[in-house]
């Protein structure tokens, strides 16, 4: 059984802050070899110097971490699309405790032959979980393409697990004690590969009334309603736009491509004046509610 040993040694977070891909850190040194790419895929694309294994980390906007040590990873659910390689290389996710790459956490991994669970590093007996209808299993996982994964902690601890929407027929209970750090501290899910080529999109992360996105494609669910008339201008903008349309009372939004709200509010009338000043540079897109469905539009931020 081939297995991803991540590094035990603790590993500075913050030395990637300046290469954050809106929220998600790269490790130390790998900077330049996690992008997003036009198809909306997180992707590592360089080795793994110098760690072992390549990672992105995050608090998904506060709901695992507030920094106080208030927030912790019980009640969340994760769902993604995460490509399987076909030697059998793990995709692998870790609840990090401590917010380092520690001793303390739950790592899970994910690879076409089963998932399995360890707690603080630990692939003991005790710390595995195996589904005991394995051949199921490994006809539903399938190899070198994407496979759709849960993974859902729920308030006692209790995980569980879905691939191709299929349930894995065991859960395991998360001993609280490695999902709630016993100090005040930040808190990341690491997401983690000993794989060139890996891809990761469609993550859509659900704890209480919150649900985030990330690595979506804002036009892949949205409906083209093509009988409203919208228009932008001037389109590149610097710092304003101006929407063009009869919608008014509806509800927008600006997205970016990651599929993440950077921000909203109501059109107010029929030429609508919208700073986009405080946005970075790039591409984003303009989605609008209507009666038949939502309007997308495209936005350049110069």
């Amino acid at each position: 059984m081939k297995k991803i040993f991540l590094s035990i040694a603790v590993m500075s977070l913050f030395g990637s802050l300046n290469a954050q891909i809106d929220g998600f850190f790269p490790q130390y040194g790998q900077d330049a070899q996690w992008k997003v790419n036009d198809k909306f895929e997180l992707v590592f694309t360089g080795d793994y110097k110098p760690a072992p294994a390549a990672a992105v980390a995050t608090t998904f906007e506060g709901l695992v971490s507030d920094g106080i040590g208030g927030n912790d990873f019980t009640g969340i659910n994760l769902k993604f699309d995460a490509f399987l390689d076909a030697t059998g290389s793990n995709t692998t996710v870790l609840l990090s405790s401590d917010g380092i790459w520690g001793g303390s956490g739950m790592v899970v991994e994910l690879s076409i032959w089963l998932i399995q669970v360890a707690t603080n590093f630990t692939y003991d007996g005790t710390h595995k979980m195996v589904s005991s209808d394995v051949a199921t299993y490994q006809s539903t996982a399938i190899a070198g393409a994407y496979n759709a994964f849960e993974i859902n902690v729920d308030a006692s601890g209790i995980m569980s697990f879905k691939i191709n929407n299929y349930t894995c027929p065991l859960t395991y209970t998360a001993p609280l004690t490695v999902l709630k750090a016993s100090l005040p501290a930040e808190r990341y899910a690491w997401f983690s590969t000993k794989l060139n080529g890996f891809k990761m999109k469609n993550l859509v992360v659900t704890k209480g009334t919150t649900t985030n996105k990330y690595f979506n494609d804002p036009e892949a669910a949205l409906s083209k309603v093509n009988d409203v008339k919208v228009s932008i201008y001037p389109n590149p903008a610097k710092a304003n736009i101006y929407v063009k349309s009869d919608l008014i009372g509806k509800k927008y939004e600006i997205k970016n491509m990651l599929g993440q709200r950077v921000q909203e509010g109501i059109i107010n009338n029929a030429n609508q004046l919208i700073s986009i000043e405080k946005q970075k540079s790039g591409n984003y897109l303009l989605v609008i509610d209507s009666e038949n469905g939502k309007i997308v539009k495209s936005i350049i931020k110069n």
